[in-house]
């Protein structure tokens, strides 16, 4: 599948000129003239690259790169810098902060090209992403947790997933299905804004990393958005009678309450864990705590070993 390519830049004929050139050696192109339809277009949308011009007027280039790094959605999202200046201490600035590349104006075509490319590849090979939420994959996910494993840190790991999920998708269809696990993301999203990392596992399963005193908070806040939002995905007649009407594994008709979202925590101090699986595999085994009792709800391992 071609690598989808968002070009962020003022000038018409600049942008022009870029567009035809990606659309040239294969890549699907969407633009924007500045830095709001930037951040919109990234809402509606799943990008493998941004080519950003750093100059923009109102939103700076800047300030794109500063808001898409806040989002977790994407917050490994490439981003190549196009700019006429060629101040050293900017550019540093910038890469320091996460920016993949800048290519200089007037820009070598050929240059260009393998920048773009070069940056592609490094996404797709080392940054693998949930394509149906656009949260950070299993990969990252293993990434984030060993990394801060090898640096002792002390955090929370938060195993999320959604009870009775299977029956909402066999009896409404994989599309309302895929928009209930879309909703949780945004909920976790929400919930978390930028200080904590927010993983897509698949499927209904998520993860969240926080400090250990916020876990608990966390976990309410998102078992109580969950529950807010969920009856608005079941049509009236079965919002009415609370649940769905439906045939078991053992094809024997049952009500089936509403979706609740069962959460296990693990505390995750230095030493614990051998590593992100071991972590992981821990807090899923607290989950089917949560998930025995009635409605949304977590469970807390506070082991220190």
């Amino acid at each position: 599948m071609a690598a989808r390519v968002l070009v962020v830049e003022d000038d018409e004929a600049t942008r022009g000129a870029l567009r035809a050139l990606l659309d040239d050696a294969g890549y699907v192109c969407d633009e924007a003239s500045d830095g709001e339809r930037a951040v919109e277009a990234m809402r509606g949308a799943l990008f493998d690259l941004v080519v950003l011009d750093l100059g923009l007027p109102g939103m700076s280039g800047a300030d794109v790169h500063r808001h898409l790094r806040r989002d977790p959605r994407t917050r490994f999202l490439p981003i190549v810098f196009l700019t006429a200046h060629t101040d050293r201490q900017v550019k540093l600035a910038e890469l320091e902060a996460g920016a993949e590349d800048f290519i200089t104006k007037p820009y070598d075509a050929d240059e260009l090209l393998a920048r773009v490319g070069a940056a592609v590849r490094r996404w797709s090979g080392m940054r693998a992403v949930n394509p149906l939420s656009g949260l950070p994959g299993n990969q990252t996910i293993t990434e984030e947790i060993d990394s801060r494993l090898a640096q002792r840190e002390d955090f929370a790991l938060l195993y999320v997933d959604i009870d009775r999920f299977k029956e909402f998708n066999d009896h409404y269809g994989f599309t309302r299905g895929d928009h209930v696990i879309t909703m949780l993301s945004e909920i976790l999203v929400h919930v978390s804004g930028d200080q904590r990392f927010v993983g897509h596992i698949g499927g209904d399963d998520f993860v969240v990393l926080a400090r250990n005193e916020e876990a608990e908070a966390l976990a309410k806040e998102i078992t109580r958005g969950f529950d807010a939002a969920i009856r608005a995905e079941y049509d009236p007649q079965d919002r009415t009678r609370g649940g769905i009407e439906a045939h078991d594994r053992h094809g024997k008709m049952r009500h089936f309450p509403f979706a609740t979202v069962s959460i296990g925590i693990v505390n995750v101090p230095p030493g614990r864990f051998d590593g992100a699986t071991a972590a992981a595999r821990a807090a899923a085994e607290v989950k089917e705590v949560a998930k025995r009792r009635s409605g949304s709800t977590w469970a807390v391992d506070r082991r220190k070993s």
